[in-house]
């Protein structure tokens, strides 16, 4: 088992500490799984109480077991319910809070109501941008579990071409592509921050499906099995120069990777081609911007600009209310992570980001292109982790 080194959650602890203290935050909780994982190294129900001073002590009800034998942190204890917390708190040294930060971007409404009750004399503010920004930037560690989802998918891009042919449905390509995924070590779930979206591996889109309206916050559309689960590949039939676009995440160790690679069957059609080598001209012009302290928002810019200036403008990022406004998310942890490339993100970039990077255009009902890398952004510039042929991938 592939535990997180104590050096690593030290590292994040102390980060997360300095802004405490900038704010005069006495101590910050966190029950978000994605969060629990990243300052303790394990995901276990409870409370984890991050102090700005002090090593955290983690509450737990179910499982301590579990969590001794995967957190490096040694103050770890039996929660029994929360109306405990206070009273355990309090023999940990933990009884004079007077501002406590909270993930309240994602902390359900019923759990700050009842630490409200808990804690009367607490100011509860709001520790969600801090704890995003501190998972920003990654470490070597996070970045070597990225790699490894990364690998995942360029070998299971390799293989794809052989289980697409004509006449078979999208969903059974998605099925053998992730059960080859599964068996090289992948997660089997991607973790998004963002309230009700949900996805696994990602999508299989083939010819107009790619176009569908969804609400899933990314350019691709996807028509899936049913209204209940509006995810995934459909029963759609592949046809002769449908473009198969595969926008797949790669998981390992709860970290993350996104690809995005043009498939077709037979020939792409001219125009949908001349598309697609646009896309890479302007994946080239957004490479040659990742760099540290260039302004996100200059970056989608750029692009917009690009677009304009193209017969695709009217259908960028998506088709008619489908559409999106970014072209670049972070990732890590989970699929929507800072920083974004979008219009209202002026923050620079670091070295330790990683960004998923995915310029597309689409064809109403016919079907899109483009593609999609992660990128580490290094001192100097940037380091694409999942390399792969860019062009059309004929099958």
């Amino acid at each position: 088992m592939d535990l997180v080194p104590r050096s690593e959650v030290e590292h994040r602890l102390r980060r997360l500490q300095a802004w405490m203290q900038e704010e005069s935050v006495d101590a910050v909780f966190t029950l978000q799984n994605a969060d629990l994982f990243y300052f303790s190294g394990t995901i276990q129900a409870g409370l984890l109480c991050l102090p700005s001073t002090a090593e955290p002590l983690y509450l737990i009800q179910k499982s301590l077991s579990r969590a001794r034998t995967e957190s490096p942190w040694e103050r770890l204890l039996q929660l029994s319910g929360m109306k405990k917390v206070p009273d355990l708190l309090a023999a940990e040294g933990l009884d004079r809070l007077r501002r406590v930060g909270l993930e309240m971007d994602v902390l359900p409404a019923n759990y700050y109501l009842r630490f409200q009750s808990l804690f009367p004399g607490v100011e509860f503010v709001d520790a969600s941008e801090a704890i995003r920004k501190t998972r920003m930037i990654k470490s070597a560690y996070e970045v070597g579990q990225i790699r490894q989802a990364a690998r995942q998918l360029e070998l299971a891009f390799t293989e794809m071409p052989g289980w697409i042919r004509p006449g078979g449905a999208e969903l059974e390509v998605q099925a053998c592509l992730e059960g080859f995924l599964r068996r090289k070590g992948h997660q089997g779930i991607t973790r998004m921050r963002g309230f009700n979206n949900e996805i696994a591996y990602g999508t299989l889109s083939s010819g107009p499906s790619a176009c569908y309206p969804t609400l899933f916050p990314g350019p691709v559309g996807f028509i899936g099995l049913y209204p209940g689960i509006p995810n995934g590949g459909s029963e759609r039939k592949l046809a002769m120069g449908d473009p198969l676009m595969a926008d797949i995440v790669g998981g390992h160790g709860g970290y993350i990777a996104d690809k995005t690679r043009t498939f077709v069957l037979g020939e792409l059609a001219r125009d949908m081609r001349d598309g697609h080598e646009f896309v890479l001209e302007m994946m080239r012009g957004i490479e040659a911007r990742l760099r540290p302290g260039a302004l996100c928002s200059e970056i989608y810019r750029y692009t917009l600009e690009r677009i304009r200036e193209s017969p695709y403008s009217d259908h960028f990022m998506g088709v008619g209310d489908s559409k999106v406004r970014f072209v670049g998310h972070g990732v890590g942890l989970e699929l929507d992570e800072l920083p974004v490339l979008a219009a209202s993100f002026d923050i620079p970039l670091q070295a330790g980001m990683t960004i998923a990077v995915e310029p597309k255009i689409f064809f109403p009902e016919r079907g899109g292109v483009g593609i999609e890398n992660t990128y580490l952004i290094t001192e100097t510039g940037f380091q694409n982790l999942t390399p792969f042929p860019q062009e059309v991938i004929a099958c």
